[in-house]
């Protein structure tokens, strides 16, 4: 049976589920169970540190949130509002985040690699102004994803699919782009200084 997460509020109350709620429902989970969180308000709530893995946080209001280093391996973040949280050394390996709202977030040093070969899926999502540097994404899904203006510098983005990505103004100096597809993608303004590996021109044929 997947666990509802029912709070104390009344339902026409839409304020934020605070870290102490939360803690206590996810204390009375087991591990394995998939919460369905989807379409919740955690705005600006501190779920920095916390065991999130397998939770349905599908649609939910996670703005502004502090996620630092929580264990979100393969969650459902789809259409998710992240925009402005803080998701730095964040385990996200095998994470569902399309078309989700990133805008303005921080997810510095976040691991999205799975030694299973899981690929984390960002496909559509907004990333728009998002600091990503020092991140671990070998085999991402990057596809028709806005990270225009973003910082991606040192990034492992090996064999990533950025095919028809924005990348417009993003910083990529110092990364790993080998076997990345670059198809289609907008790379006006980009940065790509003291790449690992060259970029071959057969990578980003329009």
């Amino acid at each position: 049976i997947t666990p509802v997460f029912s709070n104390s509020h009344p339902p026409e109350d839409h304020s934020p589920l605070s870290r102490k709620e939360f803690v206590r429902f996810l204390l009375a989970t087991p591990t394995k169970s998939e919460l369905r969180c989807q379409g919740l308000n955690f705005s600006g709530a501190d779920l920095s540190r916390l065991d999130l893995r397998y939770i349905n946080f599908k649609m939910a209001n996670l703005s502004r949130c502090n996620l630092t280093y929580a264990n979100l391996c393969c969650s459902n973040l789809e259409r998710a509002d992240l925009s402005g949280a803080n998701l730095d050394g964040a385990n996200l390996q095998g994470v569902k985040m399309l078309c989700s709202n990133a805008e303005g977030a921080s997810l510095k040093g976040c691991n999205f690699e799975d030694p299973s070969g899981l690929k984390a899926n960002l496909e559509g999502a907004n990333l728009k102004g998002v600091d990503m540097e020092g991140s671990q994404m070998t085999g991402i899904n990057l596809r028709v994803a806005t990270l225009k203006n973003a910082k991606l510098k040192n990034c492992n983005l090996r064999g990533a699919t950025l095919a028809g990505t924005d990348l417009e103004n993003c910083d990529l100096s110092g990364c790993d782009l080998q076997e990345a597809n670059l198809r289609g993608s907008n790379v006006k303004g980009a940065i790509f200084e003291e790449m690992l590996t060259p970029l071959h021109m057969s990578q980003s044929v329009r």
